[in-house]
């Protein structure tokens, strides 16, 4: 598994897979994405709809009031600019002021309306239109979130508070940090987004709400294809109008989005064809592409660009082009993927014929898009269903087993245990330049050092 050729090939040319070349004709209605809708089921109270009231460290270390919202359907936390009640009216004062880039950005945008965490309404103007978000974080790109104001932005309010005399709360609306009200959002690897409540918040429901709607995620896309995963990572980039379908010029950025070479000025015909194989009509293009819809035109798109592609080469070889009937092989079964794959090819010699059953009620589990050649027979899997288990996480080249280890030997200081670091690993660039950082050590650790 975790040392096979076949697995290396695959993550590296993970971008490139595609699907069969055999042309087939598209049924009709398209089946409703499960996934998309997944996390629509945990209950959220409506504050985190309507604005969280916040203040955002900013990349200099300077607290800004801001508002959290969560998308409708969850996938989406956002931050927007608010006012304070001091940048609200305006009026000045000679007493030392925590500076706040919101008094040049926030434009009149009119209220949400909604209630903010400590009860009170929220000050009119103060949660700005779309266009003036000034972060966005998909939850699956969330790898934890911590407590404390422990990353280097914290690090740097911190070392900013300490040169400025000033009382709790300003007239700015602006307060000094509270470790017992902050939190971090670690994402992408190493972004951070650095958050402290504002008074009357409770951070503790916050990290409640968002870690029960990341484990709820972890679940839902382990039960989806590859193509549904990448398009609903980037649908909400791509549908700016929030009308939840792409049309023709969103479809050209999706494209580009998932590197996917399409020509710019091909990227009309490339959606107008597709249209015409779903029988829409000119008011319906107009309206755009469903999510469903798009799944299934990037998965055509890209089984048609290959003549042969690799994964079927891989697939004929190791169960051969024709089936005993003397028909093109489109499934594989059981037996043949233990013995002629897993214990031949990728050298798993323990696997045994009950395993394979359970990968395979799994992939026949998957949400994958409508136009692939599925097959519903317990002990067969499809082309489609064999390329979606090379890029899972089952066929992960590392070894899930050098992941264990024995939680009671986890309880000593940090200092009596050998940890993979060099002495410039609390650097956070390179040796000249940078900064030092705790928060280096942090990521060192979680990475598994």
């Amino acid at each position: 598994m975790f040392n096979s050729p076949v697995s290396r090939h695959f993550r590296s040319n993970a971008a490139n897979s595609n699907s069969s070349t055999a042309s087939r004709q598209q049924s009709f209605p398209l089946k409703k994405s499960n996934f998309k809708s997944a996390l629509e089921r945990i209950k959220i109270p409506d504050r985190f709809f309507s604005g969280i009231n916040v203040f955002k460290v900013g990349s200099n270390g300077k607290l800004e009031a801001a508002s959290l919202t969560l998308s409708q359907d969850r996938f989406i936390i956002s931050i927007l600019p608010r006012a304070t009640p001091r940048q609200s009216n305006g009026s000045s004062s000679g007493s030392l002021l925590r500076p706040s880039v919101l008094r040049n950005r926030i434009k009149s945008a009119g209220s949400t309306g909604g209630d903010s965490v400590d009860g009170g309404a929220s000050d009119a103007g103060s949660i700005v239109s779309y266009n003036q978000v000034s972060d966005r974080v998909d939850i699956g790109s969330i790898d934890r979130i911590q407590s404390g104001l422990n990353t280097l932005r914290f690090e740097m309010a911190r070392q900013k508070e300490k040169k400025m005399t000033m009382s709790p709360r300003n007239s700015s609306g602006i307060p000094l940090l509270d470790e017992s009200k902050s939190f971090s959002l670690i994402f992408r690897g190493a972004k951070t987004l650095d958050l402290m409540m504002d008074e009357g918040g409770d951070r503790e429901e916050i990290l409640y709400v968002l870690t029960s709607i990341i484990r709820q995620y972890g679940l839902a896309k382990l039960k989806v294809g590859n193509e549904v995963l990448l398009l609903r990572y980037v649908w909400n980039d791509v549908d700016r109008d929030n009308s939840n379908t792409i049309n023709e010029k969103e479809m050209g950025e999706l494209l580009n989005r998932i590197n996917f070479l399409v020509k710019e000025k091909n990227h009309g015909a490339v959606y107008q064809k597709f249209c015409k194989t779903l029988a829409l009509d000119k008011a319906n293009r107009r309206n755009g592409l469903t999510f469903e819809q798009c799944v299934t035109l990037l998965h055509k798109t890209k089984r048609d660009t290959w003549q042969v592609k690799p994964v079927t080469q891989l697939f004929f070889d190791m169960f051969g082009q024709f089936m005993n009937n003397n028909k093109v092989r489109k499934k594989v079964s059981a037996n043949s993927f233990l013995t002629r794959f897993l214990q031949t090819v990728q050298g798993e010699k323990t696997k045994t014929i009950e395993d394979v059953r359970n990968i395979f009620d799994k992939l026949q589990g998957l949400e994958l898009a409508d136009v692939a050649d599925l097959v519903s027979e317990k002990d067969y899997i499809s082309l489609d269903h064999f390329e979606a288990y090379l890029l899972s996480r089952d066929n992960d080249i590392f070894d899930p087993l050098r992941e264990k280890y024995c939680r009671s030997d986890m309880n000593r200081p940090l200092s009596e245990y050998w940890i993979n670091s060099s002495h410039n690993t609390y650097l956070t660039g390179d040796q000249l330049t940078s900064r030092s950082s705790v928060e280096m050590y942090i990521k060192a650790l979680y990475r598994g050092a």
